[in-house]
């Protein structure tokens, strides 16, 4: 099997051509200025806004190719980090979400009296950046000046919200998400706590490895194997949380990167290996056709 790997900055590619390799796969290295012409091809793709633009155009060069399978798969890639598209496709998965375009939207729906807290996202941002718990109608109303101002909401690495507010309700009660990572049709879970002070647990540091299922666990394990299945998620991470009072379980976001360190403790479900050889898993699922396409 020929497997292009993408030398990117975090040294997912480079583990991925070691272990590809030590099997006996025709595994190749390869940058920006390389063009993969058959077989699959791995890409890791960064968070920073200028390097996940040039990483979802060349996701999109090679999906032009019939004799190449890219993993993660185009809608996959074109999904990360861009919060608004999430909410356009999976939104029957997410706790109900508003899309504001215009202040005076905005002021009607806060006309209706909504329930505060909630939050409000830029449709960009990894670790919680750009992330914001709205407390009252005056935080909501300095949010709407600002989004519609000239200027608009700064943000990370120096970029500004301009132009839209994305209003989603908050589920209380959780110190804790699951971050749920799906390598074709294997699972790690990792419970996440929640920042000191904000009840944002992306980028908290505060991990649990999950290496038994508890009852929690197995309930979002089940909620994230429906929305894999349904959505076609082969290589995808998924944050859910549980709102207590009516047990149901809420799709935050997907991503197609994550600190792949973070999960080297935790135990593939179902079979029981560590996080740390998930290149092993992955080329087992690659051996087994289950990346490629639908």
């Amino acid at each position: 099997m020929k497997i292009w790997c993408f030398d990117d900055s975090h040294r997912w590619g480079e583990e991925l051509h070691a272990v590809a390799t030590r099997r006996g796969h025709d595994a190749r290295l390869f940058d920006s200025l390389a063009t993969p012409t058959d077989g699959h091809v791995f890409m890791h793709m960064h968070h920073h806004p200028n390097v996940r633009a040039a990483h979802k155009r060349m996701m999109q060069h090679f999906a032009t190719n019939p004799d190449l399978t890219v993993v993660p798969d185009y809608r996959s890639a074109m999904l990360y980090d861009d919060k608004i598209e999430q909410l356009r496709q999976f939104s029957r998965w997410m706790p109900r979400t508003r899309l504001f375009k215009s202040p005076g939207a905005a002021r009607r729906y806060l006309d209706e009296g909504p329930v505060f807290p909630f939050i409000s996202k830029t449709s960009e941002g990894a670790s919680s950046n750009n992330v914001r718990l709205i407390k009252d109608i005056d935080e909501a109303k300095t949010e709407i000046k600002r989004a519609f101002s000239d200027l608009g909401i700064k943000c990370h690495y120096g970029q500004f919200q301009h132009g839209y507010l994305y209003w989603q309700d908050f589920i209380p009660d959780n110190d804790h998400d699951i971050r749920i990572i799906a390598i074709g049709d294997h699972r790690l879970l990792l419970r996440r706590g929640n920042r000191e002070k904000l009840p944002f647990a992306s980028g908290s540091g505060i991990l649990e490895p999950i290496i038994k299922l508890d009852r929690e666990c197995e309930e979002a394990l089940a909620f994230a194997d429906r929305f894999f299945k349904d959505e076609h998620q082969m290589w995808c991470g998924i944050d859910v949380v549980k709102n207590k009072s009516t047990g149901k379980w809420y799709l935050l976001e997907t991503t197609v990167g994550w600190k792949m360190s973070g999960y080297f403790d935790c135990r593939f479900f179902p079979d029981g290996r560590l996080g740390k050889e998930i290149w092993d898993v992955f080329i087992d699922q690659l051996e087994q056709g289950k990346f490629d396409h639908h």
